[in-house]
């Protein structure tokens, strides 16, 4: 257009590159999505993952009652697990990636101590997938701990009831996961009044030289006997930490002090 001056002009091409830029920005985050479906859907579709096993233990006894079931996952990038859910979350799959977790765990509950638990973690929206119900269906309900995570809020407790509502008439039970670690911790025992509290590793770590961390705890005890919940305390990785723990009437413990994530011995 020979009409345009040269001030016109510039005000095209201002508009020419923010629009160029804008659709670049569309095209490389509609590029980084694809990349990130593609490495998601490969690790389920190939197997990529493999699960081991955290020994949970009556620190009065020093029995293993139970293990919680961990993903580490054997694809690039080398990355923790938590960073790949995060990732599986953000194209729609974290519940696909939560339910093939729990399928591989449970398929080695045979290689478990008898009577021992096995304990998986779970977002509130795979609770509420159908499929859930059918990866359990088969199994000895009464050694499975649903863990659900403190750190994910809930939308809507009502619906996370009704869903775990015929699972727990079966036997199955619940946990709180990371309990102090946020700030939803009281409400997601309130609301779901689970079965088992587990204490975040922050609560534990150095609690033998913590008095306000040791009442915190104790209160949270003695909450647990009135509810009829009991305490699982993270993290424990070092013999003062523990001895603290019993003092406090804890029951139960998780850490490298009492056992490293490792594979399953077949049965």
């Amino acid at each position: 257009d020979r009409t345009l001056n040269e001030r016109d002009h510039r005000m095209v091409r201002a508009f020419a590159e923010l629009a160029a830029f804008e659709i670049g920005r569309d095209v490389e985050a509609r590029r980084e999505e694809e990349e990130k479906r593609a490495r998601i859907e490969a690790v389920l579709k190939d197997g990529l993952f493999d699960m081991v096993y955290q020994p949970v233990v009556d620190i009065h006894n020093m029995r293993t009652v139970g293990v919680e079931a961990l993903c580490r996952v054997r694809a690039e990038p080398i990355r923790p697990p938590d960073q790949w859910f995060a990732e599986a979350d953000e194209v729609q799959r974290r519940e696909a990636f939560e339910l093939a977790a729990i399928r591989s765990a449970t398929s080695h509950l045979s290689a478990l101590p008898d009577g021992a638990f096995l304990a998986v973690n779970i977002s509130p929206a795979t609770v509420l997938m159908p499929e859930l119900e059918v990866a359990l269906r088969d199994l000895p309900h009464d050694r499975i701990v649903l863990e659900i995570t403190e750190q994910i809020l809930i939308a809507n407790y009502d619906a996370i009831r009704a869903a775990l509502a015929p699972l727990r008439a079966l036997g199955v039970r619940v946990a709180i996961d990371d309990a102090g670690a946020g700030h939803s911790s009281l409400r997601h025992i309130f609301q779901l009044e689970p079965d088992l509290i587990k204490f975040d590793m922050s609560l534990t770590r150095g609690i033998n030289a913590d008095p306000v961390r040791q009442a915190m705890i104790d209160a949270l005890v003695g909450f647990a006997a009135k509810t009829g919940s009991a305490i699982i305390a993270e993290g424990v990785e070092t013999e003062a930490e523990l001895q603290c723990l019993r003092t406090l009437n804890v029951g139960f413990a998780q850490g490298y002090h009492l056992g490293r994530p490792a594979p399953l011995e077949p049965s």
